[in-house]
């Protein structure tokens, strides 16, 4: 059978485009290549000066977001540090309770009733050391105004210098690097300062000043 003359070719797929089409449907007239680049050298440089001052602003931002960070960081820390502080505090007063108790008992090391209780104030407090409490150090030391608090002084002794803590009332107690509790001390006094006798001051000893007497009156005379 004959194919018929006339037969319309098939529609071909790779048909270019026109170059007006290719515009409008985003096609290489859209292309970076084909826009306008400023040449005045005013617009180059104003453009440079925003573009600067975009990125020290994005900078800014970059650091100041970094800090909050560290800081959220940083107080998260110390939260979960410092956690038992305020329960440690409540403890502190058992602590000078057993003291004032074992203070308050003759010291006959086999006494059963002072056995036992310095075994529970050992084992109280090795439980607050693993927490991180450890006492200060005071009696002999200088006193420290971060650490101590003076309640009272005393002459100081023969070979003790002046502000050397003597006595302690009450102890101190750390949690790690932070002061829980100050200790209230007793600090040695200087010496009271020894008038100089008169018979030592030389030609510094005061005058009393000259006296007048009175004018007679009329009638006196």
């Amino acid at each position: 059978m004959k194919s018929k003359r006339g037969t319309m070719a098939p529609e071909r797929d790779d048909e270019e485009t026109r170059p007006e089409d290719q515009a409008e449907s985003g096609g290489p007239a859209d292309h970076p290549q084909n826009l306008e680049i400023p040449t005045d050298p005013e617009r180059i440089a104003a453009e440079i000066t925003r573009l600067r001052a975009r990125e020290e602003e994005l900078l800014r931002a970059l650091a100041e977001m970094t800090n909050v960070q560290k800081r959220r960081k940083l107080e998260t820390e110390q939260t979960v540090r410092y956690a038992q502080e305020s329960l440690v505090r409540e403890l502190l007063p058992v602590l000078d309770d057993f003291d004032r108790a074992l203070a308050a008992m003759p010291g006959d090391p086999g006494d059963p009733m002072r056995a036992g209780i310095e075994l529970v104030r050992e084992r109280m407090m090795k439980i607050l050391e693993r927490e991180g409490v450890a006492p200060i150090r005071s009696a002999g030391q200088p006193f420290d105004p971060n650490l101590h608090d003076a309640i009272g002084e005393r002459t100081a002794p023969p070979g003790i210098a002046p502000g050397t803590v003597l006595d302690v009332a009450q102890p101190g107690y750390m949690l790690r690097d932070r002061v829980l509790r100050h200790a209230k001390v007793i600090v040695a006094a200087p010496p009271p300062l020894q008038p100089t006798p008169p018979s030592m001051a030389g030609g510094n000893i005061p005058r009393p000043p000259d006296t007048i007497p009175p004018a007679l009156d009329e009638r006196d005379r």
